[in-house]
């Protein structure tokens, strides 16, 4: 049993990594807070036609948004971690992340309006597209990156809570009727880009962090480290987020706005895994330690089988109260993609903890273009034979997370490290 002395010196050894996980956690409650109120709000007022075609459009967007991340999200968070004692050094991640970023946004725009002016169907509403890239621009700005690095999360849940609930406040001021999706990114843009903003300020003005142009051989250099982990993460996304483009494209956008609906309940569950990875990150960068990792992992599978359990008896519960409607496809899609947090739990700590801090990066990025490609085969075959639906889709989901999850163990045995 522990004694009263031991359990203080263990929380003053992982002082930082508790208060992370708090500041995180109260980040995500409240951000699961928001979505409950706002959700069902929107699918009422704008309708599941109106509201699909709003996913669909920052569904669009947010593949532009995996673009303009290029993977610092995880290297840029990486090297912080490892060089925040050296200023200069600091400053040049810092400076270069930055301009990369919004060099590749501002592509990305042109490279939006374009796919509106190719496309007649998006074309119709040009003017959705084009503020869902909103998204696109926080994304650029926000350094998220930084924080993480740092170890500092209180700053990245004091702005995120705050510009949330500015934009959750304007969402039910300013929509109220069908007619008003069309400013749905607007609002949510506000808040988003007010956020990063706010994070800049923190950087520059208060951590007093100078931003410099840096030589074009130096902006090569980190665009270039960063292509490998840009197209695994470009792998991942597209399987994870391609079904709501492949539904409106081929099934109608009441079908996106249903399995939209389910997979939503499914993130908010993936929260506590975000959450435990986003925390451990830097400290594995540092440490690497493996067998504090499988400790983890064991509490995380228990944490998983017991979610999994809770939501196929609550399924039509949740369903009917998020969505307004004990929709038959909707439950079977939310327990189908239920079962994907037991791989993810898996590929979270042999993939993302281990691989890329054991600089396995070609080996991550090989398992996660393979991912992809099990995907899109396996929906050339839906497709071309007639069986695309909702439902054959989600567990196609399931199938590459488990796949993921298999090759992830497999790469950790394989390397040197186990």
């Amino acid at each position: 049993m522990l004694s009263l002395e031991s359990l203080r010196s263990n929380f003053l050894k992982n002082k930082i990594l508790v208060e992370n996980f708090t500041f995180l956690s109260v980040l995500q409650v409240s951000n699961l807070a928001l979505f409950i109120i706002t959700i069902p709000y929107l699918f009422r007022v704008l309708g599941s036609q109106n509201y699909g075609l709003t996913v669909f459009a920052q569904t669009t967007a947010f593949y532009f948004s995996i673009f303009i991340n290029f993977g610092f999200n995880l290297t840029a968070t990486r090297d912080i971690s490892v060089n925040r004692d050296d200023s200069s050094r600091v400053t040049e991640i810092v400076s270069s992340v930055l301009t990369i970023k919004i060099i590749i946004f501002l592509v990305s725009v042109i490279l939006m309006a374009g796919l509106t002016y190719a496309v007649p169907q998006l074309g119709k509403h040009r003017l959705l597209f084009l503020l869902s890239m909103l998204a696109g621009l926080s994304d650029a700005l926000y350094p998220i990156w930084y924080f993480q690095g740092i170890e500092k999360m209180k700053y990245i849940t004091f702005i995120n809570v705050s510009t949330r609930v500015l934009a959750t406040v304007l969402v039910f001021v300013v929509i109220t009727v069908p007619g008003d999706y069309i400013i749905y990114p607007l609002v949510l843009g506000i808040g988003t880009v007010t956020g990063a903003l706010t994070g800049l300020f923190i950087v520059f003005r208060r951590h007093f962090v100078k931003f410099r142009l840096q030589k074009p051989a130096t902006l090569k250099a980190y665009f270039y480290d960063n292509v490998l982990y840009f197209f695994s993460n470009v792998s991942t996304q597209i399987y994870v987020n391609a079904n709501k483009i492949i539904i409106g494209s081929f099934l109608g956008m009441v079908e996106v706005a249903y399995y939209d609906v389910a997979e939503k309940i499914i993130n908010i569950l993936k929260v506590p895994y975000s959450l435990l990875g986003q925390t451990l990150f830097p400290k594995v960068s540092r440490d690497r330690n493996v067998n504090f990792l499988r400790r983890i992992l064991f509490y995380i599978l228990l944490f998983s089988v017991a979610i999994i359990a809770i939501i196929h008896v609550f399924a039509p519960l949740l369903i009917s109260f998020f969505s307004g409607t004990p929709n038959g496809n909707s439950i079977r899609i939310l327990r189908i993609l239920s079962l994907s947090l037991l791989p993810i739990s898996i590929s979270l700590v042999y993939g993302d903890l281990i691989l890329i801090n054991f600089g396995l990066k070609t080996e991550y990025a090989r398992m996660r273009i393979l991912g992809f490609i099990i995907y899109f085969l396996a929906f050339l075959g839906l497709y071309f034979t007639g069986s695309l639906g909702v439902v054959q889709l989600s567990v196609m989901v399931v199938c590459v997370e488990i796949f993921i999850a298999a090759y992830s163990n497999y790469l950790y045995r394989k390397s040197r490290y186990t």
